[in-house]
């Protein structure tokens, strides 16, 4: 059998990574006086620390060993070992054939136990070669079907580590870092940071009018600093990546008060974050801003002025469904009657309505805070979402006990909504006496006001000419205003079903959603496909963001 001779260089590891200019030498004595006092491996203290990329560790410990890189190549046999799931889990390792070599591939080649047991599970002749241990462990389960390690080094944080991660969280670079990426997000109106690691370091996106934009990756010896500084911002405990948390943090930034909504996620390459800003004072709640046709505004304006019955928003996360609800709130709010919504979150806090906020953790859920607001004497009530059969129960019942009740569906368009409260179990007699509307909306992207040009005819674009006849449509040239895209802004399409005496009818019959929408065509319903198409004719967005947005539904 081929034991492994480590024959490399006798240069310490940590001092090699130092000479290769892949850590600093702060960040090797921040590690070696961590080691003193746990048991891991300087390599992987470094990579835990986010002071190195497992990809730079294996690269310099393969010429510390003399050992080769494991690259995938044409032909390799993966072998299934003879060993037990568990101690491929302890020591993750895989056994693949190349020709006559039989290659064991594994992130750590000074792991004694899987070096002792290697003769016994490859059988014969075999040579060591290295591979990130994320890799390794993706492959392994891949190709064994093995996962739920029991340790992942991406992850796991050891209770000395609490101090230190701190420590690094309150340095100059790491803070200047943290708060001018914020101040960016701000000035160029995104919507959401996301923080994501992944094998080259860390992946930094602003979600701008719905739309992600990479900006230039932090050093990868600061990642780990700026997740925690994140963590620390919105009081969320940083050493515990295992588990998703939540948390809030509210900043004055150029003038502005800023709350920031804080979510991590524990990923395989580390702890994700994402950061949805929103800005105190900038929400919308005039309903003649949100872009609704005269039409369906007047419409709506008329069905949130009913004493009772419920009227739903539907659409996808972020196509603007909480902005709509404010403004329907805002609108009717006044002295002479109790407004009490149930929310998760609550993005804004608005004067003089009662919001509360849902908290799975205590459980009080949509359907139990909701029975708690009929008790106080409400007359409007919302619902941030209808999620089960309990809660569209409870809202059924609180309508019909008059109560105006607002609420949303994660559903398609306005028809579809119809059917998925019959699909949650709501009796369609119930939705016949409770149902008073439904608006499905979409967001798409404004056309930049600064860089705006004619592209040419629709029936160009088209291939024909469609049905109200040929017009000019324009686009974003794409300019210093927009950085470069085109677009600035965003405003809604949208679809507005009335439940009347003949859509009742219709749904009392049992019609599904082809004949429910007929009958809605038939009373004046308009897709928001042909709201799409009014506002590419009026030089407000372009044809490709309404086709892309309605090509989503």
């Amino acid at each position: 059998m081929t034991r492994i001779l480590y024959q490399g260089k006798k240069e310490m590891l940590g001092e090699m990574l130092v000479n290769s200019g892949k850590i600093e030498r702060l960040e090797l004595e921040r590690a070696l006086s961590h080691q003193s006092e746990v048991t891991s491996r300087i390599g992987e203290i470094l990579v835990t620390l986010g002071f190195v990329s497992e990809e730079g560790l294996i690269d310099t410990l393969a010429e510390q060993l003399d050992l080769e890189i494991y690259h995938p190549a044409e032909g390799d046999e993966f072998v299934r070992p003879q060993a037990s799931d568990d101690f491929i889990r302890a020591h993750p390792f895989l056994l693949v054939r190349r020709g006559e070599r039989m290659i064991l591939v594994s992130a750590n080649p000074l792991d004694g136990d899987l070096v002792q047991a290697a003769d016994l599970i490859c059988g014969e002749s075999w040579q060591m070669q290295l591979a990130p241990e994320s890799e390794v462990k993706k492959l392994v389960d891949e190709r064994y079907g093995i996962s739920n390690f029991a340790a992942d080094s991406a992850l796991a944080v050891d209770e000395s580590d609490i101090d230190r991660l701190k420590d690094m969280a309150s340095e100059a670079p790491v803070i200047k870092y943290v708060n001018s990426l914020i101040d960016t997000a701000v000035s160029r109106r995104a919507s959401d940071i996301h923080l994501e690691p992944d094998p080259a370091g860390l992946l930094v996106r602003l979600r701008i009018d719905g739309i992600l934009h990479e900006l230039e990756r932090p050093p990868h010896s600061m990642q780990a600093a700026i997740i925690s500084r994140t963590k620390l911002l919105a009081s969320l405990d940083i050493a515990e990546r295992r588990l998703p948390q939540d948390g809030k943090i509210s900043m004055r930034i150029s003038g502005k008060e800023i709350d920031l909504r804080v979510a991590t996620m524990p990923t395989v390459y580390g702890e994700g974050v994402v950061i949805r800003i929103l800005e105190k004072g900038s929400v919308i709640l005039d309903l003649s801003e949100l872009g609704m046709p005269e039409g369906v505004r007047n419409d709506f304006e008329q069905l949130i002025r009913q004493p009772d019955g419920i009227i739903l928003v539907t659409g996808p996360t972020g196509s603007g469904k909480t902005t709509t609800l404010y403004c329907a709130l805002h609108q009717i709010s006044d002295v002479t009657n109790k407004i009490i919504t149930i929310e998760d979150p609550v993005e804004y806090q608005l004067k003089g309505i009662n919001q509360i906020q849902v908290k799975p953790e205590i459980d009080l859920t949509f359907a139990k805070g909701l029975r708690s607001i009929v008790r106080q004497d409400p007359d409007v009530i919302m619902v941030g979402e209808i999620r089960d059969l309990e809660t569209a129960e409870i809202a059924v019942q609180s309508s019909l006990t008059g109560h105006l009740v607002f609420s949303t569906l994660h559903t398609n368009d306005a028809v579809s909504a119809v059917t998925r409260l019959v699909d949650l179990g709501v009796e369609r007699f119930l939705l016949v006496s409770s149902l008073r509307g439904i608006m499905a909306q979409r967001l798409v992207r404004r056309i930049c006001p600064d860089c705006r040009r004619e592209a040419g005819l629709v029936s160009e674009a088209l291939g024909e000419v469609p049905a109200g006849g040929d017009f000019t449509i324009y686009e974003g040239a794409g300019c210093g205003e927009c950085s470069g895209s085109g677009y600035s802004g965003r405003i809604g399409i949208f679809e507005l079903l009335v439940i009347d005496e003949a859509v009742a009818r219709a749904i009392s019959r049992g019609e599904d959603a082809a004949g429910l929408r007929q009958v809605a065509s038939s009373r004046g319903f308009a897709p928001m496909a042909e709201d799409g198409m009014a506002k590419v004719r009026d030089g407000l967005t372009t044809l490709t963001e309404v086709m892309r947005v309605v090509r989503e539904r």
